[in-house]
């Protein structure tokens, strides 16, 4: 079994919704665990609507490469349309960590790129992997998330991941 990290996050349409729809989905990938559900101002552009984001601890026998196949179409049957970089998405779903991994191709790096930069990634996994630790620094999650340089407010809400939409 590998043991692998994602963020999921939305800030169109009923973004708590698309967050349960898209756990539920990835929940049939293998045992999944779910965070509470953060609010988050977006990274990257201050136009946008506020993000709800949340993170999912998710073993599976999927490979990197079919589980990473596996999220394109889970995000492409929720309606995501990838029209510009960092722009508004009904579902976004990102590997953050697959256990020591360390990839990188055209289409995939794991760890994300932006793991370590990214409050709206490190609060909701801190959460579920505070002692897991990044593959590239050897550090962990919490103690990335206190070296964050990153700003952005990023705030729990009362509500955790349900398996329902």
């Amino acid at each position: 079994m590998n043991k692998i990290y994602l963020s999921i996050g939305s800030n169109t349409g009923n973004r708590k919704r698309n967050l349960n729809e898209s756990y539920l989905r990835i929940s049939k990938l293998g045992e999944a665990k779910g965070s509470h559900i953060y609010r988050a101002e977006p990274w990257g552009r201050d136009d946008l609507p506020e993000f709800l984001n949340a993170c999912i601890s998710l073993e599976s026998k999927l490979c990197l490469k079919d589980l990473f196949h596996s999220i394109q179409i889970i995000e492409k049957e929720m309606g995501r349309i990838k029209k510009e970089k960092w722009g508004s998405r009904i579902i976004d779903i990102d590997i953050l960590i697959s256990q020591d991994l360390i990839f990188k191709s055209p289409q995939l790096e794991v760890p994300h790129p932006f793991l370590r930069e990214r409050r709206f990634y490190l609060e909701p996994l801190c959460e579920i992997a505070e002692e897991e630790r990044d593959p590239i620094s050897g550090k962990k999650i919490k103690v990335l998330l206190e070296e964050c340089s990153d700003r952005k407010k990023v705030w729990k809400t009362g509500n955790i991941l349900q398996l329902k939409a």
